[in-house]
């Protein structure tokens, strides 16, 4: 399928003026939900776990397993992920407050990460964690667009390089960062709905590649 790259340039505009860096409070938030994109070949495999925000328990984990919609370009990521995201959201049990995916949000070069693309489009609160981000990083850990504050620096693991945190919708950056810095559990580097939801990806996707692997050895035998 081909793609007319100056629409989906359009889209990202569209989708950028569309963003509200407002709403919800640490202290309204009952579930969060981190969502991870794992791909191999054609197939792109989605896996989501929903945490209580209190106490820390995980209450629900569900993976996505589709061909992807779009191969890989540069830029482009959320049109890759974003609408799968979205539709595993819509199978989960427990509603999620505020959705963390794994990627950039308004830090991304035209404002139009894929936690961006996914907050828009479902009108819900989400962060965007992503282990780089593109501007100039203050003092502060202040990251700088044309002196537009995209993206904050979190060093989540000591000895380990810091991770991004930037807006998708519906939330305040210092709001983001504090839901994220509370999600940490060492060692682990990411908040914990993205470490799981990463796990539970990776897990279905190297069971259906060790079937195939050995299928392949048995046809060479």
């Amino acid at each position: 399928m081909r793609f007319d790259y100056g629409k989906l340039k359009e889209m990202q505009s569209q989708i950028a003026r569309s963003i509200r860096e407002e709403g919800i409070k640490p202290e309204e938030i009952r579930y969060v939900a981190g969502f991870e994109a794992v791909f191999y070949g054609s197939v792109a495999i989605i896996g989501a776990a929903v945490f209580n925000f209190k106490t820390g328990e995980l209450v629900e984990k569900k993976t996505l397993s589709t061909k992807a919609p779009m191969n890989y370009v540069p830029g482009f990521e959320a049109f890759r992920e974003g609408p799968l995201i979205c539709q595993l959201y819509y199978d989960l049990e427990y509603e999620p407050d505020v959705l963390i995916v794994s990627g950039a949000g308004k830090s991304h070069a035209r404002e139009c990460g894929t936690a961006a693309f996914v907050g828009v489009e479902l009108s819900k609160p989400v962060i965007g964690v992503a282990k780089g981000a593109q501007g100039e990083i203050t003092e502060s850990g202040k990251v700088l667009v044309e002196g537009e504050v995209r993206a904050a620096r979190l060093q989540t693991k000591e000895h380990a390089k810091p991770v991004f945190v930037s807006v998708g919708n519906n939330i305040a950056l210092k709001d983001a960062v504090f839901v994220v810095g509370k999600l940490i559990v060492p060692p682990h580097k990411m908040p914990e709905p993205l470490h799981v939801a990463r796990r539970l990806a990776k897990t279905v996707a190297k069971e259906r590649t060790v079937p195939a692997r050995r299928e392949r050895a048995l046809c060479k035998a």
